[in-house]
């Protein structure tokens, strides 16, 4: 599975201006519509938003202009931050919805850069975005609370082209909400699990984990495959490799010590970022590198995930982390994989993450972008997206095996565990809670001594002050 767009971007600042540009382009529906190409992929001119936004090198197509073909007369733009061999499934579904509507031609547009939302916004400050938009679940509330997308409820409701959302895997529709409403619809996910290497467990007669096991049962397996093989006193084997200070990956942590990272409504972090909870989960965490040195220290902190090769090299048993690097660890020769759910704490919890697709709010073809959406994520795209991630669409993750397969199994069992996420309870996590909490994490993952409860009641003093500049 290709990592879709899931990692927590700094786009704050950028989204301020987003309500103001909408407003504006809302009287940009009579301009022409673009004109078609003769190719699929389309790779347009550089655009600058504080920086070049680079195009991606792995596509290189340009766009030429071609005579309206009586067949295709909508043209339909498809935004995406795929890139590489993950455009692959999106040109074969395009491929396959051109041919059963022959009235749509589907332009794909791929932003391979960590430019792709700073590209968004500038093709909608110029009244020009795609039809349809990629985005993932940190960037809904930002998106849509500033009227990017519009409400799908008309469209999965209508007579003609309705979608029965019954489709879908437990869980994957409620990130592609916002304030009850369905903006987006899913294209992929990826909750939690724990990798491990079944070659350290039999070498060191160790029973595999099992599901439904526990903090503690975590902690003693990791504790029993953390080793110094040669007696020099440095660990040569370790028990896990954690995601150093990676805050939304460690919001798992905190629902399954009970807690929260913010209130209901979206507006709260005191009492819930420095909860007793919170604190469980940071201290316990702490204590995995520090009191009980079974992981080792991040690579790199401002890496995603901390950086580290421990897991990879055959050199940590265990690995809590999403799903993208899976299909590369199956094939690893360092490791014979296996994979169960994170364990369980004062309760049983997971996050996910998610890609989806919306319907610009100044498209000027929401019919015919419905059409192809509906198919893109829908039964006939699923068929197509589960040789890439995991399929959203129940019956197809079932007919496929995917469901029941001893690792697949797992992700998707995960889904039913699935707690709130506080990122997405908000368009401010980005400028208020997610630098506080990730102060905290470095900062107990440096320094062994760090007062947890002190270090969060100041990081929920902060996040609470940085909202109230937000509103």
């Amino acid at each position: 599975m290709q990592r879709p767009l899931l990692q927590h971007a700094s786009f704050a600042i950028l989204l301020t201006t987003l309500a103001s540009i909408l407003a504006a382009c809302s009287g940009a529906a009579n301009s022409p519509p673009p004109a078609p190409v003769e190719r699929t992929v389309v790779v347009e001119r550089t655009v600058v938003v504080a920086q070049t936004v680079e195009v991606p090198r792995e596509v290189v197509v340009t766009p030429t202009a071609a005579p309206q073909a009586a067949d295709a007369k909508i043209v339909l733009r498809v935004g995406t931050g795929d890139s590489g061999e993950g455009l692959t499934p999106h040109l074969t579904i395009i491929e396959q919805f051109e041919k059963e509507n022959p009235d749509i031609q589907v332009q794909l547009e791929p932003v391979g850069s960590g430019d792709y939302y700073a590209r968004i916004l500038t093709q909608i400050a110029a009244g020009d975005p795609p039809d349809i938009l990629q985005i993932g679940d940190d960037a809904v509330p930002n998106f849509v609370s500033k009227g990017a997308f519009v409400d799908l409820a008309p469209f999965i409701a209508s007579n003609e082209n309705p979608l029965d959302t019954g489709i879908y895997l437990p869980g994957v529709l409620e990130p592609g909400q916002w304030e009850g409403k369905q903006y987006l619809l899913p294209k992929d996910f990826s909750p939690l699990a724990v990798y491990y290497n079944k070659k350290l467990f039999d070498q060191y007669k160790i029973p595999y984990p099992t599901d439904g096991w526990t903090w503690d049962d975590f902690l003693q397996t990791a504790q029993a495959l953390t080793k110094d093989t040669n007696g020099d006193g440095k660990t040569d084997v370790w028990g896990v490799q954690l995601p150093g200070p990676w805050t939304t990956g460690f919001e798992y942590w905190v629902a399954a010590a009970g807690g929260r990272l913010i209130s209901e409504d979206g507006t709260t972090f005191t009492g819930y970022l420095d909860s007793p909870e919170t604190a469980t989960a940071v201290q316990f965490y702490a204590d995995l590198y520090h009191k009980y040195k079974v992981a080792p220290p991040p690579a790199d902190l401002n890496a995603f995930g901390g950086g580290n090769s421990e897991f990879d090299s055959g050199k940590a048993a265990l690995r809590l982390f999403g799903r993208w690097p899976q299909s590369g660890l199956k094939t690893n020769p360092n490791i014979d994989l296996g994979v169960v759910g994170p364990p369980v704490g004062a309760k049983r919890a997971n996050v996910l993450f998610w890609g989806g697709f919306g319907i610009s709010a100044i498209s000027k073809h929401q019919d015919a972008a419905w059409r192809f959406l509906r198919y893109y994520v829908g039964a006939q795209g699923a068929e197509v997206w589960k040789d890439w991630a995991l399929p959203t669409v129940k019956s197809v993750a079932e007919a496929s095996g995917q469901a029941s397969d001893p690792i697949e199994g797992v992700w998707i069992g995960e889904l039913n565990h699935l707690a709130p996420r506080a990122y997405v309870s908000t368009p401010y996590w980005g400028a208020t809670a997610d630098p506080a909490l990730r102060k905290v994490l470095e900062q107990v993952i440096i320094d062994p001594n760090t007062d947890v409860a002190a270090a969060l009641k100041t990081a929920a003093a902060d996040a609470q002050a940085a909202m109230a500049d937000q509103q």
